[in-house]
């Protein structure tokens, strides 16, 4: 038999039910990858957000690949407690499969139909270990480290790119650590992502909790510091930051920020993480370093130590990026600046669990998140301690290419980029999926906008604000492709029309409103008599061709006001109209968002109306 890393609670009775049950999201990935083998993909990525059971859906899919194509599977993973992980997972999805471990001391047995496999161990160059073992399903646990000469090694060795071993790389970034795509290239490594499961969705369906993020400037300048494989040189960008001014800065926005939370701290180096420790420790605060030069048995009481909540800050140098899972942490403070956006969604992943038993059993995503909301750990924040890098930082995250500024190079990942927000937007402590959504109601064009200067979340608020006072300056778009007149809306099914004047009436107006069963009627007026209402019936189009034939019968002279093509609508605002608006109480703010004469008596005849400009969001 082989050795095993179960604890007693992991342990499942051969024959035992499984004790597992895929979520929607984890079938939907599931049913991808045999989808793409079966059209005949060999090389393919999930890429799911930390906390959101990556182990368990490769877990289901080896159990598939036994009882649907009697293959076996190989596992490989570049840690001591992703091995752990995944062999543990597997064992409770399919308790009837025998799991072997190959790593280190540990060799798995000959009758084994899943070996979970340290890449060191397999992937050296010459290894001879498992040589017996001939796999259908190659897994790679994180498979952004896949460029890395171990991993490929295995790929080759396994007949990844013959398509001997079908090959799935779990993952929550498909970037590599230097920012460079896994796929969509000849020469990718992968041929497809076949599913994708965005963060923001995560938590939008109640699967992670909301992340809160602030900003903390320093005045240190790491601007001089190289860039090296896609992210800043390590020893060269330890000794700018690692200074007794930055951490303090840190450390005192911590202390008034999240002093009671369960924190992670990310620093550069090992002696970083020890300044920062014992700056902590110092401060009365329960903290621990935790590095890769440690011992395994000491670095497994920090670890646990942490886990238990005996010690309430964790200051690690790579060490808690990937495999290490404590759902009670809920802030991570990036002492470590990365251009690796791969690296910074590692880290700030480490915050997103939700509670155990919070949201198992509840069958819609209002309820999850209701009981996020309701429990000991509502949300995430992340504290990104911001040092300068550049005169102009702002850039978009790798997927938003085609918002970046030209000639602008990498700068620090940030929490505000992980939804496709400038790098630089301060969310001034709100919830970065509400700006995402707010942000997205701008459109590409406005958009694009954030990208032109720094901005936070109280300008998005504003510039929010300004999106919606142009809209209502504007022909409604159901309006627009029926009729050729310049409507206003001013209320739900209701229209407004101003009409000008003739020589004997005044304020001619037309006004269209839909009532409860959904049927229009027009109404004419001046100030000389009331024309009546007349019926339009109760389809759109119809309506309002109708409402266009009856101003031009009553109102013969009113073209040139009416018509939304004229060409006076476009000319700039008018002095008198400016004047008159400035009477009217609009203030200059408002006035600059004015662009043309069209917005202008728009503007004009909302304020005589009474509508004046929406409340500002937030």
């Amino acid at each position: 038999m082989g050795h095993h890393l179960f604890d007693g609670d992991d342990l499942v009775v051969p024959g035992q039910v499984p004790a597992i049950v895929l979520r929607d999201y984890q079938e939907k990935a599931k049913a991808a990858v045999l989808a793409a083998k079966d059209r005949g993909l060999h090389r393919v990525m999930v890429v799911l957000p930390t906390g959101c059971g990556k182990t368990t859906v490769f877990a289901s899919l080896i159990d598939e690949f036994d009882r649907q194509y009697s293959e076996t599977s190989l596992v490989v993973a570049h840690r001591h407690e992703l091995l752990q992980q995944a062999a543990g997972r597997v064992n409770l999805v399919s308790p009837r499969l025998q799991v072997g471990i190959e790593g280190g001391d540990r060799t798995a047995p000959f009758e084994s139909r899943v070996v979970v496999a340290g890449v060191q161990t397999i992937g050296r160059p010459g290894s001879k270990r498992l040589e017996w073992f001939q796999p259908g399903l190659l897994i790679m646990d994180e498979g952004h480290h896949a460029p890395a000469d171990t991993w490929q090694n295995v790929m080759r060795r396994f007949g990844s790119y013959e398509g001997v071993c079908f090959t799935l790389a779990v993952t929550a970034t498909d970037h590599r650590m230097d920012n460079k795509p896994l796929h969509g290239s000849e020469e990718a490594i992968f041929e497809d992502v076949v599913f994708r499961y965005a963060l923001r969705q995560a938590v939008a369906d109640g699967w992670l909790v909301d992340l809160r993020g602030y900003r903390v400037a320093t005045g240190v300048d790491i601007s001089g510091v190289r860039t090296q494989l896609g992210d800043y040189n390590l020893s060269q960008l330890a000794r700018a930051v690692n200074t007794e001014e930055r951490n303090n800065t840190a450390y005192m926005h911590w202390a008034e920020i999240a002093r009671d939370r369960q924190t992670i701290i990310f620093c550069v180096d090992v002696q970083h993480a020890k300044d920062v420790a014992q700056l902590f420790r110092d401060r009365n605060v329960q903290a621990e370093h935790v590095d890769g030069t440690m011992k395994s048995d000491v670095r497994d009481g920090i670890m646990r130590r942490f886990s238990t909540g005996r010690t309430q800050v964790l200051v690690n140098v790579d060490v808690a990026t990937e495999g290490f899972d404590v759902p009670s942490a809920s802030c991570v403070l990036m002492l470590r600046p990365t251009q690796s956006w791969a690296l910074y969604t590692q880290m700030a992943g480490r915050g997103v669990r939700v509670l155990p038993g919070v949201v198992e059993g509840l069958g819609s995503p209002s309820l999850r998140r209701q009981a996020i909301a309701g429990s000991e750990k509502p949300d995430c924040i992340v504290i990104d301690v911001v040092d300068v890098s550049q005169k102009f930082s702002l850039t978009a995250p790798p997927e938003d290419e085609d918002l970046k500024p030209e000639g602008k190079s990498p700068v620090p990942a940030s929490v505000a980029g992980l939804v496709g927000l400038p790098a630089d937007f301060d969310l001034q402590g709100n919830s970065l999926f509400e700006a995402a959504k707010w942000a997205e109601e701008l459109g590409p064009h406005k958009k694009a906008e954030l990208f032109k200067r720094p901005m936070s979340y109280d300008d998005l608020s504003t510039v929010l604000s300004e999106v919606d006072l142009l809209k209502e300056l504007s022909i409604p778009e159901e309006v627009a492709g029926v009729s050729r007149l310049a409507w206003m809306k001013v209320g739900e099914g209701e229209y407004y029309l101003p009409c000008g004047s003739s020589g004997m009436e005044a304020n001619r107006v037309a006004k269209i409103s839909m009532d409860p069963l959904g049927r229009f009627s027009l109404h004419l007026q001046s100030s000389l008599m009331d024309y009546g209402t007349m019926p339009l019936g109760d389809q759109l189009e119809r309506a309002f061709d109708e409402a266009d034939r009856m101003i031009h019968m009553t109102f013969p002279d009113c073209s040139p006001i009416v018509t939304s093509s004229a060409a006076w609508r476009e000319r700039p605002p008018s002095e008198k109209q400016l004047e008159v608006l400035r009477s009217m109480g609009v203030d200059e703010a408002t006035l600059s968002l004015v662009e043309t004469m069209g917005q202008a008596r728009a503007l004009i005849e909302q304020r005589k109306l009474g509508n004046g400009r929406r409340k500002r969001r937030g």
